[in-house]
């Protein structure tokens, strides 16, 4: 529900309350009655906008967001022929693929395969 109404609505239960509690010690059989009758209507618009908000907030609403990541090497990057580590023979982009955030290598001559490790920085 719109914050606008649900203070209006707020605001009316109030008006009610004070209202009903002056008709209410006005005395009178009468005005106790009308007094009575607005605190129960104020309350029961409590109620309602109490409920109204709960069940607004208990709606799931859609986030939408946007990331913006800048991969970067750890250390010093220096471009290197990868070869493989069983037979030696040239290995291409085509022969690496990522398995569980790991880049692996498999060798198209000899079939081995081996994970690519970063050199440490210091």
């Amino acid at each position: 529900m719109n914050k606008l109404l649900t203070g209006a609505i707020l605001f009316l239960a109030i008006f009610m309350v004070l209202l009903g509690m002056i008709f209410i010690i006005a005395s009178g059989m009468e005005n106790i009655a009308t007094g009575a009758a607005f605190v129960i209507i104020a309350v029961i618009l409590f109620i309602f906008s109490y409920r109204t908000t709960k069940i607004e907030a208990a709606k799931p609403s859609v986030v939408n967001q946007t990331f913006q990541v800048k991969m970067e090497g750890s250390g010093e990057l220096k471009e290197k022929e990868l070869r493989c580590k069983s037979c030696g023979a040239p290995l291409t982009e085509k022969n690496l693929k990522v398995v569980q955030g790991g880049v692996m290598m498999t060798c198209p001559y000899c079939g081995a395969v081996s994970a690519l490790e970063e050199a440490p920085k210091w």
